[in-house]
């Protein structure tokens, strides 16, 4: 694990950067031409699960260019929502994974807030309204 310069801690996986900034942000960057396989689904989540300890947390996902998941890691992620998850932003940079978010949220129907964003700074508004909501500070 590293820790930057801000305190934020930092974990490296082959597809994803995953950084906590221990006041309930968990943030996902996904490499921009890979596909996310349950095995991947689930290493990130014992790592958001050891970065959290399960404390309250939202989530935002950036999804890189050209970034796909198979039909069991959609599943498996929709599903099954980790403890302490309030809600997940999913910040989209293309066309095609815009159309793959849209549908994930249509047809799997995540158990936990999902919205797709085109800005960050837009996604960070709606993530910090649902910590507020939920009294995390």
């Amino acid at each position: 694990m590293e820790v930057d310069n801000l305190g934020l801690q930092i974990i490296r996986t082959k597809n994803a950067v995953i950084s906590y900034n221990n006041k309930g942000l968990l943030k996902v960057v996904l490499a921009d031409y890979d596909e996310i396989t349950l095995d991947d689904v689930i290493a990130q989540r014992k790592i958001a699960a050891d970065l959290t300890a399960d404390k309250p947390h939202v989530v935002l996902a950036v999804a890189g260019r050209r970034t796909s998941a198979t039909k069991e890691a959609r599943e498996y992620s929709s599903q099954n929502v980790p403890k302490g998850r309030l809600a997940e932003a999913v910040l989209i940079k293309s066309l095609p994974v815009r159309l793959m978010g849209k549908f994930f949220i249509t047809f799997h129907k995540p158990n936990v807030p999902t919205q797709l964003f085109e800005s960050e700074n837009e996604a960070l508004i709606w993530l910090n309204q649902r910590l507020f909501e939920a009294g995390v500070s």
